[in-house]
């Protein structure tokens, strides 16, 4: 089999640009079915129904965290022209990764049952076990059309995807009326997403183990990372299912869901074609750093209006998308709104380590943040209960950002001041928007009103301050200047 032919070179900024807007289209298209079904089946399924759904998942996302090579991640590392032979044993490495997936998931299910106290978890684990290692044998090529930039690729596997996954849901719900129908949705999610991977690219995987050590000294240190990540993202959900009964977790969760929703999709999202665009600026380390500074000002000048604009508008937004028995769901939209915004403070600054070989230092960062949230977690549940969680994410989340920050500027030399310089403006106008919108939010007693009333003052504020205080900073590069520089090239091309 001859070597697959990579796209032809592209410029970065205009790949990187054209590569967000892919991702944004793809992430918002997805989410807003999801929300769309979510808002639906609220009104046919319970807390508690979401709960026992999330606990499963739980158990899943951890196994997977300690057993993902990271092998898909570690092929687009590899450079530009990966042999064939590295192209299949990353494939081959994927797929004996959801073999031994499903086996340790055979075996943990019931004593995550045992756990939560809740035995319909188990024959969930089951289920969604036998569903990955089903999964680990899909294609490879996606891998490679997002090495490729091919964004449009990705887009369409998404939303076919999500499609299939939500009609089936609400199918389903309408026949079982409980957590089987979330459940049927993602199984049919899998099936399709497996199913369009070798419909959508041409490649076609062989077993090959050759290069299968090459990949994991590549991913070793990925997997250290994630299994770090998971743990500081993921141990709060462990102790609120631990603390709290099924039908608090549910809240808790499916507040997490909807809090994070604009910051935790769009971040990643206007983030995520960062990495390969650095990949291919090795050779000149100063414009991959111009680049990313220019992605973090870009990204939170739009991911902090939305996460402090939803935290001040959370009740409304949770009456109206899930109805009035999810009431009590209200303070966990708001607080991981706000965790959704710290989150990602500083996701360009990690994309940049990445690329630049500085994985462990990462690794480092992520177990720091995760033990900073573990002290503070300990010192404020006893008093705050779940909300005390939420608030160890925050602390924890602000100390990784100041450590990411010093570690670009010791290995990168990466400007402390243009770090901070980038979130500055931003931040500022996301807490005065915060602030006017808690202050003057209630106008009428329709929640709904309310909320479009002040979605509308909200985003006049804080583009009125974005526009007026990027004049008086200069014109610094960033969301502005990257609109403009956009919106001149398109109407030049129409002139011409």
């Amino acid at each position: 089999m001859s070597r697959p032919t990579p796209a032809p070179g592209k410029d970065p900024k205009s790949a990187l640009l054209a590569g967000a807007l892919w991702a944004v289209s793809m992430r918002w298209s997805v989410k807003s079915l999801g929300l769309i079904s979510t808002a639906i089946l609220a009104r046919f399924l319970s807390p508690q129904d979401y709960g026992v759904v999330s606990m499963a998942f739980l158990v899943v996302a951890l196994v997977e965290t300690f057993l993902n090579t990271g092998a898909a991640h570690a092929l687009v590392r590899l450079g530009p022209n990966p042999t064939v032979n590295q192209i299949n044993s990353a494939w081959t490495l994927r797929g004996l990764q959801g073999c031994v997936m499903a086996l340790v998931l055979a075996a943990v299910a019931p004593l995550a049952a045992m756990y939560f106290n809740e035995p319909r978890v188990a024959p969930i684990i089951w289920v969604v076990g036998a569903c990955l290692a089903f999964m680990g044998f899909s294609n490879i090529g996606m891998t490679l059309a997002y090495r490729d930039l091919q964004f449009s690729v990705e887009f369409k596997l998404a939303l076919c995807t999500k499609l299939t996954s939500v009609t089936v849901t609400l199918l389903a719900a309408l026949y079982f009326a409980d957590y089987k129908a979330l459940v049927s949705g993602i199984l049919a999610g899998f099936f399709m997403e497996w199913l369009l991977s070798y419909r959508l690219h041409s490649y076609r995987p062989r077993w090959c183990t050759e290069n299968v050590k090459d990949i994991w000294a590549i991913s070793k240190w990925l997997l250290i990372t994630g299994i770090g990540s998971f743990f500081l993202h993921k141990t709060d959900q462990l102790m609120a299912g631990r603390v709290g009964n099924t039908q608090e977790y549910g809240l808790y969760t499916v507040g997490a869901d909807i809090g994070q929703l604009p910051t935790g999709e769009l971040g990643p999202t206007l983030t995520r074609p960062l990495f390969p665009i650095l990949s291919s600026m090795k050779h000149d380390w100063e414009r991959a750093k111009a680049a990313t500074l220019k992605t973090m000002a870009s990204a939170n000048a739009i991911t902090m209006p939305l996460g402090f604009g939803l935290a001040a508008v959370s009740e409304q937004a949770t009456l109206l998308l899930l109805g009035s028995q999810w009431k009590d769901a209200t303070p966990f939209v708001a607080g991981f709104a706000i965790i959704g915004v710290v989150q990602y403070l500083t996701g360009p600054i990690g994309t940049l380590l990445n690329v630049a070989g500085h994985v462990r230092v990462q690794s480092r960062i992520v177990w720091m943040e995760f033990l900073s949230f573990v002290a503070l977690a300990l010192l404020l549940t006893p008093t705050y209960y779940l909300q005390g969680l939420m608030l160890a994410r925050i602390g924890s989340g602000l100390f990784q950002a100041i450590l990411m920050m010093y570690a670009a500027r010791q290995h990168m030399q990466l400007s402390l001041r243009k770090s901070v310089g980038s979130v500055v403006r931003p931040l500022g106008g996301s807490l005065a928007m915060y602030g006017l919108l808690v202050t003057c939010g209630q106008w009428v007693d329709l929640p709904m009103v309310n909320l479009v009333l002040n979605v509308l003052l909200g985003a006049l504020f804080y583009t009125t301050w974005l526009l007026l205080t990027w004049r008086v900073a200069k014109c610094p590069e960033g969301l502005e200047s990257t609109a403009i520089e956009f919106i001149q090239a398109k109407i030049k091309r129409r002139s011409t």
